[in-house]
């Protein structure tokens, strides 16, 4: 038969044999794909490659896709984080830079930060260590107060009449 003795019947045939190779190479793409879709899934993600085969063997194509989409949306949280750490930072910088700008136009007469925290650090030391040796003189002379009250006493304590009397204790 030449080209030209095709009948229609043929024809048809021949058209739903080009269908069948087109369908073929378009599943065989698609599969292609979701297998590289789950060597690039990371090992903690369902449909990651420790996963991809089912019982029988043959590619498990829906963990696969399912693990991608979560994967992509997790990546999609973490690239909105990160955008905005990024947005919080360069907030801080323009806010850090028009701090020193304040502190340097006020000149050098002025303490510079560092040194009035260095210096109320001290001060706040200064103020701890003279309470502290305040209470502590505070102390000393309670002491001798009642070594001055406990020596007394002993010294008068002949002049009175024991409490024991007053009770009706016998001695």
């Amino acid at each position: 038969m030449s080209t030209g003795d095709i009948t229609p019947k043929d024809s048809g045939l021949l058209a739903e044999e080009q269908v069948r190779l087109f369908e073929r190479r378009r599943r065989f793409n698609i599969n292609d794909k979701i297998k590289e879709l789950g060597t690039l899934l990371p090992k903690n993600i369902d449909g990651s490659s420790n996963e991809l085969n089912g019982k029988d063997g043959r590619v498990n194509k829906g963990t696969i896709l399912k693990g991608t989409v979560d994967y992509v949306k997790e990546l999609k949280l973490e690239v909105s984080l990160l955008r905005r750490n990024d947005e919080v930072i360069m907030a801080l910088r323009n806010e850090n830079a028009m701090l020193l700008k304040r502190v340097t136009s006020k000149g050098e007469s002025q303490v510079s930060p560092s040194k009035q925290g260095i210096v109320r650090v001290k001060f706040y030391l200064y103020v701890e260590m003279c309470e502290n040796n305040l209470q502590l003189e505070n102390h000393v002379k309670r002491l001798q107060n009642l070594r001055k009250e406990l020596n007394y006493i002993d010294e008068t304590d002949w002049q009175y009449s024991s409490m024991d009397k007053f009770l009706g204790r016998n001695q």
